[in-house]
């Protein structure tokens, strides 16, 4: 199980490595949404933003409406930050569960490949 600042650690890793991308900024452009992440073994949430083709800092807790919600165990969530695991896969598993339009959920996990394989 990872705390919440594991989480918070490794988010602003893969942060910074997703806003240097510019294959990815290509991809993020026009597309600013609300995330929620769901911890599902520790029940705690995050809230992250997506605007003008950058990720913005993760937060504590569940702030505003989301456009995504993205529910998996803190592990899962460290270990897809740190770029220790292949969350298609996880995705496809059943182990990550994403909720949102068909078009956000294409494209955040487009954007979660891109971030995995440009590593």
């Amino acid at each position: 199980m990872a705390t919440g600042q594991e989480l918070i650690e490794a988010y602003t890793d893969w942060q910074v490595r997703c806003n240097g991308n510019q294959r990815l900024g290509k991809m993020l452009r026009g597309w600013d949404r609300t995330v929620h992440l769901v911890a599902s073994d520790t029940g705690e949430g995050f809230t992250l933003s997506v605007a003008g083709s950058v990720l913005g800092d993760l937060q504590v807790g569940l702030a505003g409406q989301p456009d995504l919600v993205v529910t998996a165990t803190s592990e899962d969530f460290a270990d897809l930050f740190w770029g220790d695991l292949n969350p298609s896969e996880k995705y496809l598993s059943g182990d990550i569960v994403l909720a949102g339009s068909s078009e956000d959920v294409m494209r955040l996990d487009a954007m979660s490949m891109v971030a995995f394989l440009d590593q």
